[in-house]
């Protein structure tokens, strides 16, 4: 009778960790699921604000729309920084990171050069780094998934932002 007990104690136990470890997974995964929303809208948002600008706006307009995209290109940076710190380490986003990185320092002088030369836009650049971004939004995958098919998505998303920083 006591063995029988122990064998039942044994079991449960055994049942009961793996469920709390399933429940671990799955509330990580959440977590991991909201931080690349959060990622992925920002970086919607960075596409709004390039569609905005027009070549026969004023040219103040257009200084404050690339002044829009630029905090658009920080803070998109920001959200990958946060989905990378909580993703799983099997997903490499190093080189994402610092491809958005030097997007931001590619961008920033043509924003500097639009408020000092305000009748000197380049719509050229403009035209090249909106179509390279709708790209980019285009590709991502539309959710989190702990995969390698997910990273393979984002690695042919990241691919679009290659020609604006080379």
């Amino acid at each position: 009778m006591k063995k029988r007990v122990t064998v039942f104690v044994l079991i449960f136990l055994c049942l009961l960790l793996i469920a709390l470890l399933i429940n671990k997974n799955k509330a990580d995964n959440e977590s991991e699921s909201k931080y690349y929303l959060s990622f992925v809208s920002s970086v919607q948002t960075l596409d709004r604000s390039l569609d905005l600008i027009q070549e026969d706006q004023e040219p103040d307009k257009i200084a404050e729309g690339m002044f829009d995209v630029y905090t658009s290109f920080v803070f998109s940076s920001f959200r990958l920084d946060l989905f990378k710190s909580n993703a799983p380490r099997s997903i490499d986003l190093d080189i994402l990171a610092n491809d958005f990185l030097l997007l931001r320092t590619r961008y920033e002088p043509l924003v500097r050069n639009q408020i000092t030369n305000k009748d000197d836009f380049n719509f050229e650049d403009h035209a090249k780094f909106k179509s390279q971004i709708h790209l980019f939004v285009n590709e991502l995958p539309e959710k989190y998934e702990n995969s390698k098919e997910f990273v393979e998505k984002l690695n042919k998303a990241s691919e679009h932002i290659k020609p604006l920083i080379s």
